[in-house]
């Protein structure tokens, strides 16, 4: 039987200012909900990530180490770690950075009969995304001064296009609607960039 998993998705260390609350299938590998983590938190997915979970690691396949099927993110199906409500994962993106994310199952529930093209879906959330190369410490701080200020002073696009050039980065500017419009599309060229890589 398929399930809908709910995640809570925190940024760590970042004061809980970015978070989202989203749904996936437990039918998807690792890699997907690694993929949908990368989109909807606005990033450039130019970096490595894995994820950590009851003392094991999940990771891509490199050219340093040979990763075996088991702990591999695009072989390992969710369903496979055997999750329950209250278990957490971690997910590091940009090792040398090592951007963090706290991954909190909330809810599991039965999928719908046809519903299975509704998810990965983001239910609600908080906070724009993160900025590539950036410390969860250095984000903090830029989002305490767009809180005194109400500007950032950095103009930066996840996906590399600024619509308008004199619109300062803010952490404010999350949109839902438009983040699940665009999600989909976000995922699979992200998916294509880490396969062919």
């Amino acid at each position: 039987m398929t399930n809908v998993y709910t995640l809570k998705i925190t940024y760590a260390d970042c004061d809980g200012k970015v978070w989202r609350e989203a749904q996936i299938s437990s039918n998807s590998h690792l890699c997907d909900l690694g993929y949908m983590i990368l989109a909807t938190f606005d990033t450039m997915a130019y970096h490595l990530f894995y994820f950590f979970f009851k003392g094991v690691s999940y990771e891509l396949p490199n050219f340093e180490k040979e990763i075996p099927k088991d702990r591999c993110v695009f072989f390992v199906k969710l369903s496979e770690l055997d999750l329950k409500v209250g278990d957490e994962l971690t997910m590091i993106y940009d090792f040398g950075c090592s951007q963090e994310f706290k991954i909190e199952v909330t809810d599991i529930q039965p999928m719908g009969r046809g519903q299975g093209r509704a998810y990965p879906k983001i239910v609600s959330g908080e906070g724009r995304g993160i900025i590539d190369d950036m410390s969860a410490y250095e984000l903090l701080e830029l989002i305490k001064q767009i809180d005194e200020t109400g500007k950032s002073g950095i103009k930066y696009s996840g996906d590399g296009i600024i619509f308008d050039s004199t619109l300062d980065w803010d952490y404010k500017r999350y949109d839902l609607k438009v983040d699940n419009c665009l999600l989909k599309g976000k995922i699979d060229k992200i998916a294509i960039g880490y396969k062919e890589f």
